[in-house]
């Protein structure tokens, strides 16, 4: 069963497997000085979403490391890829397209298991 997809990148149950995944957005507004009273904002627009993809591997006994390093690749091709993640009722939701700004591991009891982030942001074209 596919959870998500970061382009050719397939999270499942079985192999790579993202175990959550965090969104953070951010509103940019601007400090607008006034003489004698409080200081105002003005509205400025959105920085791009961040997404950070959590998960755990366990290379030996399930597999998934040749697609976590196929990510690196593709990160240093330095595409936008499409987000696609499971919504409820097994329904595939497009979330638009992201970049792969970080890939990072930490590895344990020898490699067995891989506890990996992958951070994103949101590309707009």
């Amino acid at each position: 069963m596919s959870l998500m997809a970061i382009g050719p990148h397939i999270f499942r149950v079985v192999g790579l497997n993202g175990q959550e995944i965090e969104t953070t957005t951010e509103a940019i507004w601007a400090e607008v000085p006034r003489f004698g009273a409080t200081d105002g904002a003005q509205f400025h627009g959105m920085r791009r979403p961040e997404m950070q993809v959590r998960g755990v591997l366990y290379p030996d006994q399930i597999g998934g490391l040749p697609d976590y390093e196929a990510m690196r690749l593709t990160q240093g091709r330095g595409v936008p890829l499409p987000l696609i993640r499971m919504g409820r009722g097994f329904i595939g939701l497009v979330m638009g397209m992201v970049t792969i700004e970080r890939v990072s591991d930490l590895q344990s009891y020898g490699g067995k298991k891989i506890a990996f982030t992958v951070e994103l942001k949101g590309y707009a074209l």
